[in-house]
C-alpha cells in the first residue's frame, strides 16, 4: 500500500471515529470541574498535613 493510500484511509478512519464522540454536556462539565477542584483542595491539605507531619518528626530527630 502506497504511502498516499495510507494516509487517506488513516484520515478517513479519524474522521469516522470523530463523528463517534460524545462531548459532555453543560452541566456535565461544571460537576468535573468542581469535582476537579475539591480534589485538588483535598490533595494539597493532605500533602501539607503529611509534609508537616514529617518535618516535625524530623526536627525532633536532629
Amino acid at each position: 500500500m502506497s504511502r498516499i493510500a495510507s494516509v487517506s484511509r488513516f484520515l478517513n478512519e479519524v474522521r469516522a471515529e470523530s463523528k463517534k464522540v460524545v462531548w459532555p454536556d453543560q452541566k456535565e462539565t461544571i460537576s468535573a470541574t468542581i469535582m476537579v477542584f475539591i480534589m485538588v483542595i483535598f490533595i494539597s491539605l493532605f500533602l501539607w498535613a503529611v509534609d508537616s507531619i514529617l518535618s516535625a518528626l524530623i526536627k525532633m530527630v536532629i
